[in-house]
């Protein structure tokens, strides 16, 4: 009687509609499975590429800023007279340079966190407040890290001049250091480059609209195959396709947004 109730023949014509509507659901469903899978998996691989190569180049601006800092450990070692005043004037220099690097990172960093907080660098020390630096970084509109080495390969040079650096090595040190603060400026470039470059967002709206319809077919083409056990089965498939849309729109866009990232 069971198997006789739930046939065609037997079932009314509200339910013979019904049933028509959810086998139809399902016909769309396996259509748009396809489809979506491809264009999901499309998209997150060109997301998790884009955030994995941000997360390098910000490895890259640290490292080269490092290796910058290295250079002046090692080779910035010269007083420029011999009596305290040198020395003072050698650790001073050596100070202003790591400084100078360091301040370079933080603007950078910052730039990609889309703030620029003076105070926080002040507070830091690695800016003074009220000091020509302070003010010509007020003034300057971009992000400013790339002033910041050219201040401090100008130092760099300045101390050659003063003979802090042995004069066999000279040449060779200032090349490096140059070399090593180009390399986080162009790092930094292809930060900047990345940020402010998204995914279309036609085809972030395209996606969304797909993954939204696709959930919403679900709930009802999966009943003909599944029965009672689509009630749970629907949630499942809601957090697998929306969660995998969800996770490159707000976390692997930009690995700068949240602290999370």
């Amino acid at each position: 009687h069971h198997r006789e109730r739930h046939t065609p023949a037997a079932l009314s014509s509200r339910e013979r509609l019904a049933l028509h509507l959810f086998r139809d659901a399902e016909k769309i469903l396996a259509y748009l499975t396809g489809f979506l899978t491809f264009i999901l998996g499309f998209f997150n691989s060109i997301v998790f590429a884009r955030w994995w190569r941000m997360r390098e180049l910000c490895g890259n601006v640290i490292e080269a800023a490092q290796n910058s800092a290295m250079h002046i450990a090692i080779f910035v070692v010269r007083r420029p007279a011999d009596d305290a005043a040198g020395e003072a004037a050698l650790e001073r220099t050596r100070h202003e340079l790591v400084r100078l690097i360091g301040l370079a990172v933080a603007l950078v960093l910052q730039a990609c966190h889309r703030v620029r907080d003076l105070d926080w660098l002040a507070e830091n020390e690695l800016l003074e407040r009220g000091s020509a630096e302070h003010a010509a970084l007020e003034e300057i509109a971009g992000p400013g890290y790339n002033e910041v080495i050219g201040w401090a390969v100008d130092a760099t040079y300045e101390a050659g001049a003063r003979k802090m650096v042995a004069p066999e090595v000279l040449s060779s040190v200032l090349y490096s250091v140059r070399w090593a603060l180009m390399y986080v400026s162009n790092h930094a470039e292809d930060l900047m480059m990345h940020l402010n470059q998204p995914i279309p967002l036609a085809y972030y709206n395209l996606l969304e609209t797909m993954v939204c319809i696709y959930i919403a077919v679900a709930a009802a083409a999966l009943v003909p195959s599944l029965l009672w056990a689509a009630v749970a089965v629907s949630p499942v498939v809601t957090l697998f396709f929306y969660g995998f849309f969800t996770l490159g729109t707000s976390m692997l866009m930009d690995p700068f947004v949240k602290d999370s990232g």
